[in-house]
């Protein structure tokens, strides 16, 4: 009973911590403390019954302070409704959008932008496009999630991938680049 008490305590503390870091958040499980990093008018949108394991005990695979939420100004982070996501990077420049009953396994990476000039030196902006993944989506521990990209709903995306490209809805793809091994599963 002590142990859930103090486990409801650190939860509610972690919510706490959130919303006074501006996250817009409805009822929410939190295990850990997720690093938060919002520029000017950058949103970060936690939708009701999303959980966000940023602690240890929370995913055996996750590590430790990994849990990162970035939005530059202007752009938009958005977990909607039911979605969960362990010790992962997402890094919004323009927008990421997580759909309903989505899972991201521990230790990926999200990022809609190339975060440098390419190549480096060339004094070109950095490439951006935003991300979109759809519902009931599952993403593998240790994948990477790349700028542009869209994932249609109920795809699965297997362990260290790398999704360079769009999966369509109900796909199975894995592999570095990611590719489609099953049209439905």
């Amino acid at each position: 009973m002590l142990k859930l008490s103090i486990l409801a305590l650190l939860r509610s503390v972690a919510i706490l911590k959130l919303r006074s870091s501006g996250v817009q958040c409805d009822i929410a499980t939190v295990n850990g403390s997720p690093y938060v990093r919002r520029k000017g008018s950058g949103q970060i949108i936690l939708g009701k019954g999303v959980s966000i394991n940023a602690a240890r005990w929370g995913n055996w695979l996750g590590i430790p302070g990994s849990m990162v939420l970035s939005v530059e100004d202007g752009a938009v982070l958005e977990l909607k409704a039911g979605s969960g996501v362990s010790s992962s990077q997402l890094i919004a420049n323009i927008g990421i959008e997580i759909g309903e009953d989505t899972v991201v396994g521990a230790g990926c990476l999200i990022c809609d932008s190339d975060m440098h000039e390419v190549p480096l030196g060339s004094g070109r902006p950095a490439a951006m496009a935003p991300i979109k993944i759809g519902k009931r989506v599952f993403i593998g521990a240790r994948c990477i999630i790349l700028k542009g990209v869209t994932i249609g709903d109920g795809a699965v995306i297997g362990a260290g991938s790398v999704v360079a490209r769009d999966i369509p809805a109900g796909a199975l793809a894995a592999g570095n680049p990611a590719v489609v091994l099953k049209d439905s599963i």
